[in-house]
C-alpha cells in the first residue's frame, strides 16, 4: 500500500492539476506586465508619421513637400507614480488571489478525504458484523442440527447475514466511489490522514482571522481599487503628445528646396463630461470592496464562533456516547451468555447485539466527525497546510 502523503504534498499536487493554477499563473504575468508599462518613459507607443504633396494634378508648377513627424505621449504629472502603484496593487491581487484559490482547494480536498474517512470507517465495522454474524450463522446451524435450535432461527441469522453482506458491498462500491475522486483531485492513489490536518481542540482567538488569505484577498482588492481611484484623478485629461517634425519643401521646378524642424506640444483639455464618470465608477468600486471586505470579516467572525459551539458539542456527544456504548456493549454479552444458554430467543439476542455494535459504530463516527471538525476549523482560521 502507498505511503500517505502529507497534507503539503497533497495540496501541491492538487494545486499543479488545477485550473485555478493555471490562472493564478497567468494573473500574475499580466501583474507583471502591468508593472513593466508603468516604469515606461512614454504612457504609451509613438507614433511614426510621413507625408508628401505635390501640386501634379491641378497647377503642376513642380511645387513638393515632404513631412516627417514623430508623436511622443507624455505622462501627467503624478500619473506616472499613480500607474506603477496601481500595477503593484494588482501584482499583490494576484498573489493574495492564488492563495485565497489554495485554501478554497484544500478545504475541497478536506471534503474529499472526510469521505474516504468515513466510507472506510463503515467498511471496517461492516467487515466486522459480516464477521461476527457469519460465526452466528454458523454456531445457530450446528445448534439446529443437534436439535437444540429452530429452524427459524437459522434462518433468521441467514438473513441477517446477508443483509449485512449487501450493506458491505454497498459501501466497498461508495469507498472505491470517494477514492476515485480523491485521486481526481490530486493524482495520487493514498489519502492523506484527516489526523495530520487537524489542530488542537482549544479555541484559537478569532483575531487569528487578521491573516487569513481571504481577508488579505479583499484587503488587496481594496487597495487596488484605491490605486485605481488615485490613478483615475490623475488622469482628468488624455495624455499630452510632443511632436517632432521635419519638413522639405520645394516652392516651384528649379527652385532650391528649403528644409525647416519644429517642436509641436498638444494638450488636451479636461472635460468633466467625459472624466467624471469614470471618476465616480472608481469611487464605487472602492467603497465596495471595502463593504466587502468588513462583510467578509464579519462572515468569517461568526463562522469561528458556530465551528467553536459544534466542536464543543461533538466533545460532550463523544462522552455521553461512549458511556452508552459501554453499557450497551456490557448488556449485550449478559444477553449473549442468555443467549447461549438457551434462556433468550434469537431475535431478542440480534436485537441486542445490533444495538451494541450500532452504538460502538456512532461513537467511532463521532470521533472521526471531531478530527474532520478540527481539521475544518484551521482551514477556516486560514491556516494552510
Amino acid at each position: 500500500m502507498p505511503q500517505a502523503p502529507t497534507w503539503a504534498q497533497a495540496l501541491d499536487a492538487a494545486w499543479a492539476r488545477s485550473a485555478e493554477s493555471a490562472a493564478a499563473a497567468a494573473a500574475a504575468q499580466v501583474a507583471g506586465a502591468e508593472q513593466a508599462a508603468a516604469q515606461a518613459w512614454l504612457p504609451g507607443a509613438p507614433v511614426f508619421e510621413a507625408g508628401w504633396r505635390t501640386d501634379q494634378l491641378n497647377r503642376n508648377t513642380g511645387a513638393r513637400e515632404a513631412e516627417l513627424a514623430l508623436v511622443l505621449p507624455l505622462w501627467l504629472p503624478g500619473q506616472r507614480q499613480a500607474s506603477a502603484q496601481q500595477a503593484q496593487a494588482a501584482a499583490a491581487v494576484a498573489q493574495a488571489s492564488a492563495s485565497a484559490q489554495r485554501l478554497q482547494l484544500a478545504q475541497t480536498l478536506l471534503d474529499a478525504a472526510a469521505t474516504v474517512q468515513q466510507q472506510r470507517l463503515a467498511l471496517e465495522w461492516q467487515t466486522s458484523e459480516v464477521q461476527t454474524l457469519r460465526l452466528l450463522a454458523a454456531d445457530v446451524q450446528r445448534l439446529m442440527a443437534a436439535g437444540e435450535r429452530a429452524r427459524t432461527d437459522s434462518l433468521a441469522a441467514q438473513a441477517e447475514l446477508l443483509q449485512a453482506q449487501a450493506l458491505l458491498q454497498h459501501t466497498r462500491s461508495e469507498l472505491q466511489r470517494a477514492e476515485r475522486h480523491w485521486h481526481s483531485l490530486t493524482g495520487l492513489s493514498a489519502v492523506a490522514p484527516i489526523a495530520a490536518l487537524g489542530g488542537p481542540a482549544e479555541a484559537t482567538a478569532p483575531t487569528d482571522l487578521a491573516q487569513h488569505p481571504l481577508l488579505l484577498e479583499a484587503d488587496a482588492r481594496s487597495q487596488w481599487a484605491l490605486r485605481q481611484l488615485a490613478l483615475i484623478e490623475r488622469s482628468r485629461r488624455d495624455a499630452p503628445e510632443l511632436q517632432a517634425r521635419w519638413v522639405q519643401q520645394t516652392e516651384a521646378r528649379g527652385a532650391t528646396a528649403t528644409q525647416s524642424a519644429g517642436l509641436t506640444l498638444r494638450l488636451p483639455l479636461h472635460s468633466a463630461a467625459q472624466h467624471n464618470p469614470r471618476l465616480v465608477a472608481a469611487q464605487g468600486a472602492y467603497a465596495h470592496a471595502q463593504a466587502q471586505q468588513q462583510q467578509l470579516e464579519r462572515q468569517l467572525q461568526a463562522q469561528w464562533a458556530q465551528q467553536q459551539a459544534a466542536l464543543a458539542g461533538l466533545q460532550a456527544q463523544i462522552a455521553h456516547q461512549a458511556q452508552r456504548a459501554e453499557q450497551l456493549r456490557e448488556r449485550a454479552a449478559l444477553i449473549e451468555k442468555s443467549f447461549r444458554s438457551g434462556e433468550t430467543a434469537l431475535a431478542d439476542w440480534l436485537r441486542t447485539r445490533a444495538g451494541a455494535a450500532q452504538a460502538a459504530a456512532e461513537l467511532q463516527t463521532l470521533r472521526l466527525q471531531q478530527q474532520i471538525a478540527q481539521a475544518r476549523l484551521q482551514l477556516n482560521l486560514g491556516i494552510l497546510p
